[in-house]
Parts: structure tokens; C-alpha cells; sequence
């Protein structure tokens, strides 16, 4: 029989699935992300998976974040990794910045980790132009990658057969849905996709449904989708000519909310975006070159790393300026870090402003969980929560832009409903699991959840 273990299910993030199945009297595992927990969960320490025991022949991931990779390094080296592709990359940019930057402690075991995802040892999904190719690798189970919508780009649901002579089929279908949601730029695709591509238009059934409900305990936030915040964005910067931004480096689709709102903006010219750092010009790139090549939205052209002593020309008859002078005369959304390092780019335009040679204070935009930045909070920032006081003792405007990278209890109804599992359905990455059973489901399916 088929057997799903979720590890850390009830809390978001740091939640491990590990699936069991039989083939040929053999027993054979396969496991779903293995992250840390985020900070601020009651979880002191991680479990620690028993990997001799239990022998797992491959693990999964869904995407990138932390909370779903951040133990890679624990897992024996002999177990295959399997990611996306883009994810793969991303994951190396991230390391080898922080193995190269001297305000990282144990910087070396950063770059241990880059040189592990580069290895033989990770297998990325293969997109053939229409769908992905199913894994067939592990005896006794067959897994196939869908993409989904997420605050991560190239995030997967992963859909697995499984052998099992206890069922009529001969088999046990499992839908892992990982971190998803429905109001990003491609979540509308999500229920087509569960008719087409898992349910086969009717030809095949779902036994069981393990589905993450981060926000069953944040049912009050307003959701926005990503269209409306690039709407409201671009309202907003077209009466703030000088904006920062704090917006992850790896949340693709609101940076580029951000970004084609800055292009949209009230001002003449295309307004540039700048970043802090080499890592964060080296990620748009990598957006650009990949998400890109599927739908140009994903592009960003306009992008530089800040130096203010860069020297720009604009046109064949125009005299050179330095970026600081193009960042006054044509205005900027400069996406910055909340860390002292930064201060001294606002501060520029602060002086800028005292001094005559702006009209305006610049502004900040933040577009992260303000629980970051939430006295209180046990996830909040200390560091963060002062930087933010500070800017606005300078009167700065903070203003609070922000879409989640989660299903809404109302996107996972829908969800719930289009699977139709048959046989349980398995809440995960959720604080509030027994909230499932007050969604707006169907009264059998409520009886198949698992708390």
C-alpha cells in the first residue's frame, strides 16, 4: 500500500512530505522538499529525517524558498535532487553571493552548496514545449512536474502514480500541490490544468491530495492579484518621481509588477530601475533570459546596477551625465535592502531635496509580509524595523504594496473541488489545518480531510 507522511505539516513552512510505495516486494521512498523552518515558528529545531532507516530514493523540491531547500546540504550525497530548471539557477546565484560576501558568516559552506547544485547529483525537470516529461526513475512510481503559480518562479505540484494492488487501478495517485496560488499572472490556468493534464478530461481519478493552506491563518489579508498591484503601483509612481523599493530578489512576478509600473508611470522616458547589488542584476537576468523567452512582461531591459558616478548618454546629440544625475532629472525605482548599507542612496536624495535640487522627498515602497517588520511579530526584523523608523523620522513616505504568494481559502476550495480526491485529502505548510473543513467544499470531501 501506499503510504504519506507529511513532517512539520502544521506550521508554515519547513513541512516534509515523504511518500512509500512497493514494487516487485521492494520498499521505496521519494520525499518533497526538505527546508527550514522560517523564523519565528515555535519549531526550535528541525526533525532530523531518519535517513538509514528509512532510505529515501530521491527528493523533490518544489521551488527555491528556504523554507522548502534550506536543508539540502543534510541530505546523504547519494540521493538524486530533482528541481527546476530556472530553480537550479537561481539557487546557484544565491549561494555564490553569499559564499563571496564578507558579511556572511561560514561563507565557505555557501559555495559547498552552489558546487552541490552544479553537480551530476541534481536532475532538473525537462520542459519538451508542451508539457514536462514524466519521471519514471524511481522503481514504482511515476511523477510528473507540473508548473504552478508561486511567489517563487518555476514552482511545481507534483503528480504521482504509485503501485498499489489494493486499489482496483493497481495504482495510488497522489497530488502534491506544494506553495501555489490563483490571483499571480498564471494562476488562472490552475483549474484548466487539473481537468486537462491531471484528471486527463475524466480518465483518471485522484486517491489523495496534499495541499498547502498558509493563508487558512491569514484569511483577513486583502489579496490583491499581481495585475492590480502593478495598477496601483504605477498610480502610485506617477506622483513619486524618486522610489525605492524592498521586494525579494527571487519574487519574480511582483519585481515585475514593480517594474512595468515604473515603465507605465507619468514621466517622460523609460524610468530606469536600479539595484544594490551585482546578485540582484545577475537574478533579473536570469528572469529575463528564461521567463522572458515565454512572455515578455518577464523582461527587464531597463535595469542597472547603481553607481552614481556612471556616465550615461542619452541620444547621438546629448551630453553625458553620471547616473545620479539621471536618477534627478528622470526619476528611479531603485529596489534597496532595509540594512544600514542603503541608507546612504536615500539619504542622497533627502540631501537632494533640502538642497533645492529636487522638488520632491523620495519615497519607499515596501512589498514584503509586513510581518517582517511588525513589532512583536515573532518573525519580525529587528534590524529592518529600524531602518524603516528611521527613514520615516526623515519624512519618508513608507508606503505598503504587497501581494501574497499563497492560495486565498478561496482559491483552495476551488482547487479542492477540481481534484475531487477520493480518498483523503492532507493539509500541510498551514497553522490552522481544521480550518479546511470550513471551506466551501463538498460535505464528502470534507470528510476525507486529515487534521
Amino acid at each position: 500500500m501506499t503510504d504519506i507522511r507529511i513532517y512539520q505539516g502544521n506550521q508554515i513552512g519547513g513541512c516534509v512530505t515523504v511518500i512509500t510505495g512497493t514494487y516487485k516486494g521492494k520498499t521505496h521512498r521519494i520525499m518533497i522538499d526538505y527546508g527550514s523552518s522560517l523564523v519565528g515558528s515555535e519549531t526550535k529545531k528541525d526533525f532530523e529525517y531518519p535517513w538509514d532507516d528509512e532510505p529515501v530514493d530521491a527528493v523533490f523540491f518544489t521551488h527555491y524558498h528556504g523554507d522548502h531547500v534550506g536543508r539540502i546540504m543534510e541530505i546523504p550525497e547519494n540521493i538524486p535532487l530533482y528541481m527546476g530548471p530556472i530553480a537550479q539557477k537561481a539557487m546557484i546565484n544565491i549561494q555564490e553571493a553569499l559564499g563571496h560576501s564578507d558579511r556572511v558568516p561560514n561563507a565557505e559552506e555557501h559555495l559547498k552548496e552552489a558546487e552541490l547544485l552544479k553537480s551530476k547529483h541534481v536532475r532538473c525537470f525537462h520542459y519538451n514545449g508542451s508539457y514536462y516529461d514524466i519521471i519514471r526513475d524511481i522503481p514504482g512510481f511515476s511523477i510528473e512536474p507540473y508548473s504552478v503559480d508561486h511567489s517563487a518562479y518555476d514552482a511545481y505540484m507534483f503528480l504521482i502514480e504509485t503501485n498499489d494492488e489494493s486499489r482496483d487501478t493497481g495504482k495510488y495517485v497522489t497530488l502534491h500541490t506544494g506553495d501555489f496560488r490563483g490571483h499571480g499572472r498564471r494562476g488562472q490556468k490552475m483549474i484548466a490544468l487539473i481537468k486537462s493534464y491531471v484528471h486527463k478530461f475524466g480518465k483518471r481519478k485522484v486517491d489523495a491530495l496534499v495541499i498547502e493552506g498558509t493563508m487558512m491563518s491569514r484569511s483577513k489579508e486583502k489579496v490583491l492579484s499581481e495585475p492590480q498591484m502593478q495598477y496601483k503601483a504605477a498610480e502610485y509612481l506617477s506622483r513619486h518621481k524618486y522610489a525605492f523599493l524592498v521586494c525579494s530578489s527571487t519574487n519574480v512576478d511582483s519585481l515585475t509588477s514593480f517594474y512595468q509600473a515604473a515603465q507605465m508611470a507619468a514621466y517622460p522616458g523609460k524610468r530606469y530601475m536600479y539595484v544594490y547589488s551585482p546578485y540582484f542584476l545577475k537574478q533579473l537576468r536570469l528572469y529575463s533570459d528564461t521567463a522572458g523567452a515565454f512572455s515578455e512582461v518577464y523582461r527587464f531591459e531597463h535595469v542597472d546596477l547603481i553607481n552614481f558616478k556612471a556616465e550615461y548618454k542619452y541620444g547621438p546629440f546629448d551630453d553625458s551625465i553620471t547616473q545620479l544625475e539621471s536618477m534627478k532629472k528622470y526619476g528611479f525605482l531603485f529596489v534597496i535592502k532595509p540594512e544600514d548599507f542603503c541608507e546612504k542612496y536615500v539619504d542622497a536624495f533627502v540631501e537632494a531635496k533640502k538642497a533645492g535640487e529636487i522638488k520632491e522627498m523620495p519615497v519607499i515602497i515596501y512589498s514584503m509580509w509586513d510581518g517582517y517588520i511588525e513589532k512583536g511579530n515573532k518573525a519580525a526584523n529587528p534590524e529592518w524595523i529600524d531602518f524603516f523608523e528611521k527613514q520615516e523620522q526623515k519624512g519618508i513616505e513608507v508606503y505598503h504594496l504587497h501581494t501574497s504568494g499563497h492560495a486565498t481559502p478561496r482559491m483552495l476550495a476551488q482547487v479542492i473541488n477540481a481534484v475531487d480526491p477520493q480518498d483523503e485529502i492532507i493539509p500541510m505548510h498551514t497553522e490552522k489545518p481544521e480550518e479546511f473543513k470550513n471551506l466551501p467544499i463538498k460535505e464528502q470531501l470534507k470528510e476525507r480531510i486529515r487534521t
